[in-house]
């Protein structure tokens, strides 16, 4: 019996040990990524979608540069439908600022800046606002000119458009069109 618990005992001891020691030459053999791959992978690109709108003539607010998504929404002062849909789609925007991962730009199709504000304070919107008769709207990656208002387009932050149509149809499901569908792909590189 003493003899049995000592073998027992060394065998314990020799495993124990011997685990230990292959695992550490395991580690020691494997690679080990560089600082650079890590640091790759945690840092995503600018999206082409902010970059370019921070170049366009600016109503108010600001713009969520981390959202993966973006609504376009087409809407100005002078249009009734437009005015009516707002306070909706203002409310409809707190939930959506909470995701963190979309964000709204308007393109305020008013013909003034004063009328844009003016249009922005009567609604308080708080997403970022831009003019849509700058000619520099035309290069955001998305952009397109609408046959009518109100309007609106569901893009990636690559610019790539998910759908588009009335905003009384989409805002109510802005979820299942934009972060329902995970975080988007980057298009390939051309050669």
């Amino acid at each position: 019996m003493m003899k049995s618990l000592l073998y027992t005992t060394l065998l314990g001891m020799m495993f124990s040990c011997a685990v230990p020691a292959v695992l550490a030459q395991d580690e020691e053999d494997s690679p080990k990524p560089s600082r650079k791959v890590k640091a790759d992978k945690k840092k995503k690109s600018a999206s082409p979608v902010v970059t370019a709108v921070k170049k366009v003539k600016k109503v108010k607010g600001r713009l969520n540069d981390k959202a993966n998504y973006f609504i376009y929404l087409y809407s100005a002062s002078w249009c009734g439908p437009c005015c009516q849909e707002m306070p909706e789609i203002v409310e409809t925007y707190k939930d959506i600022k909470k995701s963190g991962k979309v964000d709204i730009v308007l393109f305020c199709q008013d013909k003034t800046l004063s009328d844009a504000k003016n249009f922005v304070k009567r609604f308080n919107i708080k997403f970022l606002t831009v003019m849509g008769n700058d000619d520099k709207v035309k290069k955001v990656p998305g952009y397109a000119q609408v046959g009518g208002i109100p309007h609106c387009i569901f893009v990636d932050r690559y610019g790539r458009t998910i759908t588009s149509g009335h905003p009384g149809q989409l805002m109510s499901s802005w979820a299942m069109h934009t972060i329902d569908n995970g975080e988007p792909e980057a298009p390939e590189e051309k050669e």
